[in-house]
């Protein structure tokens, strides 16, 4: 198996600690969540951010578990490789290029991190929703359901791009990340809309970059508010 090493975690303590509340919310939101999908409404409100120190801190707990980058468009997790080269990521499986294992990368662990898995998104594809609604994506979905423990999957902003809500159609769970008064009530409707049109179950909102002068709510489980009441804030 190849293996890549990715930028240490530096989030402030209560970022981290947040986290982990937001790891157990997802734990504790049904029985067999195992492929959690993570989106946002628009682009830098920090959802990518939130998605990867969600897989370290699953990790941490000694669960085997992947990383999935299907931001086919735009992809961030390139700028967080510090060692090793990817040479073959999801559209290559998706375009029948490669085999399944030869996309998987495992994580070098520093001494205070726990190994975890990568899937990388590979080149920027000229038609990603084509590739992520093919029956070759929702069957690998279902293989690495089997391999691992948990599974998020980090996707683009679903005000932007029909991608997450292809992908919501056949997983377990939607996980959505909003900056804090930097988006609309009827655009966060429409989202929301998009998702359960997909037959997804909304397992959750993280409300990010909260004001650090006021004291707000961190994790939203849907339906019902969980207040924290931090005075902090936090995203990328």
């Amino acid at each position: 198996m190849f293996e890549i090493k990715l930028k240490k975690s530096d989030i402030p303590f209560a970022m981290a600690e947040e986290i982990k509340n937001l790891r157990t919310g997802i734990t504790f939101s049904g029985e067999n969540i195992k492929t959690v999908l993570f989106t946002s409404s628009l682009a830098n409100e920090g959802k990518s951010t939130i998605a990867f120190e969600t897989v370290r801190s699953f990790a941490e707990l000694g669960k085997k578990t992947l990383f999935i980058d299907c931001d086919l468009r735009k992809s961030v997790l390139r700028h967080r490789i510090t060692e090793g080269n990817v040479k073959r990521g999801l559209t290559h499986y998706l375009t029948g290029q490669c085999e399944l294992k030869e996309i998987i990368y495992r994580s070098k662990a520093d001494e205070k991190d726990s190994e975890f898995y990568v899937i990388p998104s590979g080149p920027i594809s000229t038609s990603p929703s084509e590739l992520l609604a093919s029956d070759k994506c929702k069957a690998m979905i279902q293989k690495l359901r089997e391999d691992y423990d948990i599974i998020i999957i980090d996707t683009p902003p679903l005000g932007s791009v029909v991608d997450a809500s292809i992908i919501s159609s056949y997983i377990d769970g939607v996980v959505l990340v909003i900056e804090s008064g930097g988006v609309n009530y009827q655009l966060l409707q429409k989202i929301r809309d998009k998702i359960l049109a997909s037959n997804a179950k909304i397992l959750g909102v993280v409300l990010n970059k909260v004001d650090k002068s006021k004291k707000s709510y961190g994790y939203y489980k849907y339906g019902k508010e969980y207040g924290y009441g931090y005075e902090y804030g936090y995203g990328e």
